[in-house]
């Protein structure tokens, strides 16, 4: 349950935001290494 009047709702919004940062960034970093191992192959 999400409450938009709640003072600690700061935390969860940081919690949120940081898992898609973490998703971008696991992302880049397999497309780096399918990149770094076969980029010479395509």
């Amino acid at each position: 349950m999400e409450h938009d009047n709640d003072p600690t709702g700061l935390w969860p919004a940081i919690r949120a935001r940081s898992g898609v940062i973490l998703g971008a960034v696991g992302l880049f970093a397999w497309l780096a290494l399918i990149w770094f191992m076969f980029g010479d192959v395509l």
